[in-house]
């Protein structure tokens, strides 16, 4: 079963891929301002930030898979429909031509802003 995914998802994955920055902070200050205990052994840094490594890459695919979900299942287009049944327009299915007319009118929109 493919699990249902939206943009609130697709932000809280993106805000737990930051984590990895306070984490080598974390990382960085233990190793510049420890004073109380021995300083880490070059070893012990090693470790450390091959699980970060680890971690981090754990992270990326997690928010990787929410993002091809959403695309797969058109979990962007939701926003547009939204749109257009305020302006007054309906789709009564989003099939691949409905999907290319609205990435279309977004190219537009775009190349009008620049």
């Amino acid at each position: 079963m493919i699990q249902q995914y939206d943009r609130f998802n697709l932000e809280e994955e993106i805000q737990n891929v930051w984590q990895t920055k306070d984490d080598l902070d974390a990382i960085a200050e233990r190793i510049m301002e420890d004073t109380v205990s021995d300083s880490m052994t070059s070893d012990q840094i090693t470790n450390v930030l091959i699980g970060l490594s680890e971690l981090h890459e754990t992270r990326m695919w997690k928010l990787w898979q929410i993002f091809e979900t959403m695309v797969k299942e058109r979990g962007f287009v939701d926003y547009e429909m939204r749109k257009d049944r305020l302006e007054g327009r309906s789709w009564k299915k989003v099939d691949n031509v409905t999907w290319n007319k609205v990435v279309n009118r977004m190219r537009d929109k775009e190349k009008n802003t620049k």
